[in-house]
């Protein structure tokens, strides 16, 4: 079975999207903390610094998988489901964060996290309508 170019295109353009949001908290973890963040040192007892390059070992790690999947026929429709699911939870997760804690960061920061939950939203929709709309994979023997 050949993978499905709808599928590789939406797989590889969330791998590229989660690599240019991680690859800052890896290049820069202070820099990007001081930014979103600046009157917050710590979270639970963690340096902010070391949060931020946590989040992007994280999504650099998630862009490699989605990267890796992008070639696998029989994974694709699966993870563009489940990944969706997960971009859902971001959306909810970013906008849950600027509620309660809006006030904690900077305005630039707010903007940019609103931006990416934007990108992650229409990515997750993008990936709905895909799986709806595609033709159901061919059986195989």
């Amino acid at each position: 079975m050949t993978p499905d170019p709808r599928f590789t295109t939406l797989l590889r353009a969330d791998a590229a999207l989660c690599l240019a949001c991680g690859l800052p908290g890896l290049v820069a973890p202070g820099w990007l903390a001081g930014f979103l963040l600046p009157s917050q040192s710590q979270l639970f007892g963690f340096p902010m610094g070391t949060v931020m390059l946590e989040l992007g070992i994280l999504l650099t790690v998630y862009a490699g998988l989605l990267l890796a999947v992008s070639h696998r026929a029989a994974l694709q429709r699966p993870v563009a489901a489940v990944s969706a699911i997960a971009d859902a939870g971001w959306v909810i997760g970013t906008l849950a964060l600027l509620i309660a804690f809006g006030g904690s960061f900077s305005l630039w920061g707010g903007v940019a996290l609103l931006v990416v939950a934007l990108d992650t939203g229409l990515m997750g929709l993008w990936k709905l309508r895909s799986l709806r709309t595609a033709s159901p994979p061919l059986a195989t023997a």
